[in-house]
C-alpha cells in the first residue's frame, strides 16, 4: 500500500490484477479470432443439425374448446320443494377434474377409436416430409403375439397399394391380405384371427405403416396427461381444454368428443336426483290411493247406516283446520323420508323437519281437543270426513309433483354448456423451425467457443507477465518472442535444423531474438563469458528454436559459433546416423570430424550415436573438457540442453557454462515451476541467469510461431499454419 500526495492510499496490486484480467479476456477474443475457422466449422456442423432435427420433428396442431358452467340452479318450483337436492354447485376445480376423468375420457377413447394406431415408417419420408396418414376403425391382433417371445420387436406392417387398397404383413413377414377401405377382415391364424378395418388412407403408393393396439384404460391416462384443462379467469367460471396431435381433424375431434360426453354426463349427474326422487313418489302413490279408497268406502258406509247428519259451523271450521295441520304434517313426514337417502338425523335439515313436526303435532292435539266437546255422532263424521279430505289432498298433491319432476327430467339441461366448439386448424403450432435451426447454429457456435475457451484454458495455465517473474524470482526477463506463423514456402522449413532468422529475418521472433542476443551480448559476452547454456523449464517450450536461431544470429556478427546438441537422450535437432558428443566421448572421435559446417560461422555439433548412459556422460570429465576444447576453437559455445524438470542434465551442464537462459512457454508454467527450475540451477552454483518468455501473443501483435518440442514418450516437431501474405 502507498501513499499519494493527496493522501489517498493506493493499492498497486489493483490495476494490475484488472490489467491481468482485461488481458485475459483480450487473450481469449484472440484465439477465438485466430481460430475462426473452427468456429464456422460448428457452426455449420449445428445448423445442419438443426436443419435435420426441424425437417425430423414432426408438426403438432394444438386446438382448444371453451365452456362455461353454470353455478345457479336453473330447476322448477316443484324440485325446490324438495330442498337443495338439484341446487347443487360445482366449483371450477371439481369440474376441472371431471373432465379428465376416465369416465368422460374411456368412451371418447372407444368412439374414436384412439386405441388403434398406425405409424408411418421410414425415415426419408420423415426428413422429406413426405409422411402420409392411416386412420383405422378396428386392428384386433391374435392374442399370441403377447405371448410368443419370437415375436418381441416385430411389427404389423401395411403397405399401401393405392389410394383405398392395402396389404396386411404379419410380424413374420407374411402377406395375409389385400384389403380396401372401410371393409372389415379377419383372418385366421392358426387357432385365433386377425381383424382389421381401415377407415381411410391419405398415402402415397408403397409407404408402409406399423400397426398396434392399445388398452382404452392406457390411451384414457394418456390423454389425462395430454389434455389441459384451466379456468381462463379467476371466478369466471370459463372453462378452456386444450389438446395437441399430429391431424388437425383428430385434434379437434377429440375436443368435440370430450366436451359432448362431459356435458352429456353433467346431464345426466344433475338429472339423477330427480329421477330418484320420481322412483320414491311413484312407490308412494299405490298406498295413498289405497288409503284415500279406503276412507271414502267407511264415510260412505257410515252415511249410509246413520242417515244425513248436519254439521255445525264450527265444526266446518274444526275439520278444515285440522285437515290443513294434517295434510302438512303428511308432507314433512315425506321429505323426511325424502332426505333421510341423503342425510344423516342430526343434519341440520332434519332438524328443522323435526322441530316443524312437534309444531304442527301440538296445534293438531289442540284442535283435537276441541272436537270431543262435540255430539259422538257429529266427532264420527268428523274424523271420517277428515280421512277423507287429508287422503285426498296428499293424493293430488302426489301427482303434481310426480308431473312436475317428469318435466324436470325431460327438460334438465345441466351447468355446462359449450361455448366454442373446437375448429379444425391447418396452421401447426409446433415447430417453429425457424428457431430450431438457429437453435442449432447458436448450440454450434457456443460449443466451437467453449471448445476454444477450454482449450485457451488448458494451454494458459500458467504466468504471462514479465514483471510478475521478475518480481517473485529475481531474475530478470530478457526477451518476449511472439508468436508467428511460418510459411511452408520458406527455403528449408523441412528440414530439422532450420532456423527462421536465416530463411527470413524479417521475421517479428527473429526481432525478438535480435533483443535476446544484445542483452546476452552486455550481460556475458561482454564480461568475457563465452558458454552459454539453453534450457527449458518443461518441453514444448521452445528452447530449441530459441538456441539455433540465437546461434545464427551470433555467428551474423563474424563470430565463430558452435551449437552443441547436449540433449543425448532423445534429440529432435540431430540425425540418428551423425557422428557427434557420445563419439567423441566413447570412441575417441575428433571434434572436427564431428562438428557439421552449417555456413556464415555457425557450426553445429550433433548428439552423437545413441549413448548408454547421457546423465553420466554430461556429468563426466570428458564432457568438461570437450566444451573446453570448444571454448579454445570458437568464439561463442552454446549448449542446448534437455527440459530441466524432467532430467538433471542441465544442472550437470550448468556447471560449465558461464551463463544459463531459461525458455518459458507463455501461460504455460506456474510461479511454483519457474522458481524451481531456478533453484535448481543455483545449487548447480550458475549465478548468472535469465529469463526468455517464448511463444507469447497478444504482445502488441498478433504473431505466433508454431514450433512446438515435446519430451516425454518422444519429441513432437511441428510447424505452425502458413504465414499470411
Amino acid at each position: 500500500m502507498t501513499i499519494t500526495p493527496n493522501n489517498k492510499q493506493v493499492n498497486p496490486q489493483q490495476p494490475m490484477f484488472m490489467s491481468a484480467k482485461a488481458g485475459d479476456s483480450f487473450d481469449l477474443l484472440d484465439s477465438i479470432l485466430r481460430h475462426w475457422k473452427l468456429v464456422v466449422f460448428f457452426s455449420i456442423i449445428g445448423l445442419f443439425v438443426g436443419v435435420v432435427v426441424s425437417r425430423y420433428v414432426r408438426d403438432s396442431f394444438e386446438n382448444k374448446t371453451m365452456l362455461q358452467l353454470d353455478t345457479k340452479s336453473k330447476s322448477s318450483k316443484a324440485v325446490s320443494d324438495f330442498g337443495d337436492l338439484f341446487d347443487a354447485k360445482s366449483p371450477a376445480v371439481a369440474e376441472i377434474h371431471l373432465i379428465k376423468s376416465l369416465s368422460v375420457l374411456m368412451p371418447v377413447v372407444e368412439q374414436l377409436h384412439l386405441n388403434y394406431t398406425a405409424e408411418p415408417q421410414g425415415i426419408v419420408d420423415r426428413l422429406m416430409r413426405r409422411e402420409g396418414r392411416m386412420d383405422l376403425d378396428l386392428f384386433e391382433p391374435p392374442k399370441m403375439d403377447r405371448e410368443d417371445k419370437s415375436l418381441k420387436g416385430k411389427k404389423w406392417i401395411a403397405v399401401v397399394q393405392s389410394q383405398d387398397t392395402y396389404e396386411l404383413f404379419s410380424p413374420m413377414g407374411q402377406s395375409l391380405v389385400v384389403g380396401k377401405i372401410g371393409e372389415t377382415y379377419r383372418i385366421p391364424m392358426g387357432a385365433d384371427t386377425v381383424a382389421i378395418c381401415v377407415k381411410a388412407i391419405y398415402a402415397a403408393p408403397g409407404q408402409s405403416f406399423s400397426l398396434s393396439k392399445s388398452s382404452v384404460l392406457n390411451v384414457a391416462e394418456g390423454l389425462q396427461s395430454a389434455i389441459n384443462a384451466y379456468e381462463k379467469e379467476k371466478n369466471s367460471n370459463i372453462l378452456e381444454v386444450s389438446f395437441s396431435g399430429r391431424y388437425p381433424d383428430r385434434v379437434a375431434n377429440v375436443l368435440n368428443a370430450i366436451a359432448q360426453a362431459y356435458v352429456r354426463q353433467n346431464v345426466e349427474m344433475r338429472s339423477a336426483e330427480a329421477e330418484k326422487s320420481l322412483e320414491f313418489l311413484e312407490e308412494q302413490l299405490p298406498s295413498i290411493k289405497a288409503k284415500l279408497d279406503s276412507s271414502e268406502r267407511l264415510l260412505t258406509n257410515y252415511r249410509n247406516k246413520m242417515g244425513t247428519i248436519d254439521l255445525g259451523a264450527e265444526a266446518q271450521g274444526t275439520l278444515k283446520r285440522q285437515v290443513d295441520l294434517k295434510a302438512q304434517l303428511l308432507m314433512l313426514q315425506q321429505e323426511y323420508q325424502e332426505k333421510a337417502r341423503l342425510f344423516k338425523e342430526d343434519h341440520p335439515a332434519m332438524q328443522a323437519i323435526l322441530q316443524q313436526q312437534q309444531r304442527l303435532g301440538k296445534e293438531i292435539a289442540m284442535e283435537e281437543g276441541k272436537t270431543k266437546k262435540l255430539p259422538t255422532t257429529q266427532q264420527d263424521v268428523l274424523k271420517l270426513q277428515q280421512d277423507v279430505e287429508i287422503n285426498n289432498q296428499l293424493y293430488t298433491s302426489v301427482l303434481n309433483n310426480i308431473q312436475q319432476l317428469r318435466v324436470v327430467r325431460a327438460s334438465e339441461i345441466g351447468n355446462v354448456r359449450i361455448v366454442d366448439p373446437a375448429y379444425v386448424r391447418e396452421k401447426p403450432s409446433k415447430p417453429n423451425r425457424k428457431k430450431i435451426m438457429l437453435a442449432g447454429f447458436g448450440g454450434g457456435f457456443a460449443f466451437s467457443v467453449i471448445l476454444i475457451y477450454l482449450l485457451h484454458t488448458m494451454r494458459n495455465r500458467g504466468v504471462g507477465s514479465s514483471s510478475e517473474i521478475e518480481r517473485e524470482t529475481g531474475v530478470s526477463v530478457y526477451a518476449k518472442i511472439p508468436k508467428t506463423q511460418i510459411s511452408r514456402k520458406l527455403p528449408g522449413v523441412s528440414d530439422k535444423r532450420f532456423i527462421l532468422a536465416k530463411a527470413d529475418p524479417e521475421d517479428i521472433a527473429v526481432e525478438k531474438v535480435r533483443t535476446l542476443r544484445t542483452a546476452l551480448e552486455f550481460s556475458f559476452l561482454d564480461e568475457g563469458g563465452r558458454v552459454l547454456m539453453v534450457t527449458g523449464v518443461a518441453p514444448g517450450a521452445g528452447k530449441s528454436f530459441v538456441s539455433l536461431n540465437l546461434s545464427y544470429l551470433f555467428a551474423k556478427q563474424n563470430k565463430r559459433v558452435v551449437f552443441v546438441d547436449a540433449d543425448l537422450r532423445k534429440s529432435r535437432l540431430s540425425h540418428s546416423r551423425e557422428k557427434g558428443i557420445s563419439d567423441i566421448l566413447i570412441n575417441n572421435s575428433k571434434l572436427e570430424d564431428c562438428v557439421i559446417d552449417m555456413g556464415e560461422g555457425m557450426y553445429f555439433l550433433p548428439k552423437g550415436s545413441r549413448a548408454p548412459n547421457p546423465g553420466e556422460m554430461v556429468s563426466s570429465k570428458a564432457f568438461a573438457d570437450l566444451i573446453d576444447e570448444c571454448k579454445a576453437k570458437y568464439d561463442v559455445v552454446v549448449i542446448d540442453t534437455p527440459p530441466n524438470s524432467l532430467v538433471s542434465d542441465a544442472q550437470a551442464v550448468a556447471k560449465l557454462v558461464d551463463f544459463g537462459l531459461v525458455v518459458i512457454e507463455y501461460k504455460k508454467h506456474s510461479l511454483e515451476v519457474i522458481q524451481e527450475t531456478i533453484d535448481q540451477l543455483n545449487i548447480a552454483k550458475l549465478k548468472k541467469v535469465a529469463i526468455a518468455l517464448n511463444q507469447c501473443v497478444n504482445d502488441g501483435s498478433s504473431y505466433g510461431y508454431g514450433y512446438g518440442y515435446g519430451y516425454g514418450y518422444g519429441y513432437r516437431y511441428r510447424y505452425g499454419d502458413k504465414k499470411k501474405s
